[in-house]
């Protein structure tokens, strides 16, 4: 996983959207390794609907593509971000 994230002047994000993609790389002997590695997508921000007052993630305007993996499949996952630790 990417640990550079896009931050504004306001305030540093509080969500990351990864997609966990799956791949084959080639082993030692030649056969195929399956292997797993996440990308990062977007990065998002907590905030509130001015009429609903209902709380929605708000996503960067800059997103990597999505595109299926070997598997075919799209898996994405979306966690808050920590930034005491």
């Amino acid at each position: 996983m990417t640990t550079q994230t896009q931050t504004t002047e306001k305030k540093k994000p509080t969500w990351r959207l990864v997609q966990d993609k799956v791949f084959y790389k080639s082993g030692p002997l030649g056969q195929l390794v399956r292997d797993t590695s996440q990308i990062e997508v977007a990065v998002g921000w907590d905030e509130t609907g001015r009429e609903s007052r209902k709380p929605y993630i708000s996503w960067s305007n800059s997103v990597v593509p999505v595109l299926p993996d070997v598997d075919g499949r799209i898996a994405l996952r979306a966690f808050p971000i920590n930034h005491d630790a």
